[in-house]
């Protein structure tokens, strides 16, 4: 399988192969219902030279937010008895997928899910409305052309070091919005689930 997710910026044709293989081991967890490409892998998916910086996967499952919001690294990490975990209040199941769908992808893959409840969740903090992530975003691609001298669309024909030197200064810039928040099942302000799945590709 090809290391995509250790490379910046890697191409389409490089990704799909990997997508092929994720959607694969992801509807063999319990709970998964569909599966979904979302964001500019999605967009692009045709254009076998387009450069992502990560793959936006989503997945429709059974599970009601509040059960998966409950759930953090803390929980994955331990291996308690389903039947203690009932008697704390977390939903066994959905701990279980949680912890399967976050250890099957890599690096370079944001983890979305839908809930029965129709919520858009991510694993991991998030800028809660579509608004304040694209203006942080766009700050974060200033701070990171400020550092390199590049912006996004140049630094794609330069050298891997400056390659990951923009990516590492994006990701710091946006990693202080971020920072001290735990790893976990984070809802988006995103409501309308209807026009999010017409925006992406199912697998």
């Amino acid at each position: 399988m090809s290391t995509w997710y250790q490379k910046v910026f890697p191409r389409i044709k490089d990704v799909k192969p990997y997508i092929s293989k994720i959607s694969e081991d992801i509807k063999k967890i319990d709970g998964v219902k569909k599966i979904y490409l979302w964001g500019s892998c999605h967009k692009n998916f045709d254009n076998p030279t387009f450069r992502v910086k990560d793959v936006d996967i989503i997945v429709k499952t059974f599970f009601n937010s509040g059960d998966l919001l409950s759930i953090d690294e803390t929980i994955l990490s331990k291996n308690y008895k389903d039947e203690y975990l009932e008697e704390q209040g977390y939903h066994p199941a959905a701990i279980k997928f949680s912890k399967q769908y976050k250890n099957i992808t890599k690096n370079n893959v944001d983890r979305w899910a839908i809930s029965s409840d129709k919520k858009l969740l991510h694993w991991g903090p998030i800028l809660m409305s579509k608004e304040e992530s694209d203006e942080v975003k766009k700050e974060a691609e200033q701070f990171a052309k400020k550092e390199t001298g590049y912006n996004r669309s140049k630094i794609i024909k330069s050298s891997q070091k400056i390659k990951d030197k923009w990516y590492n200064s994006h990701e710091h810039y946006l990693g202080k919005y971020l920072s001290g928040m735990p790893s976990g099942w984070y809802k988006s302000s995103e409501e309308d689930i209807k026009n999010i799945l017409k925006n992406t590709r199912e697998l």
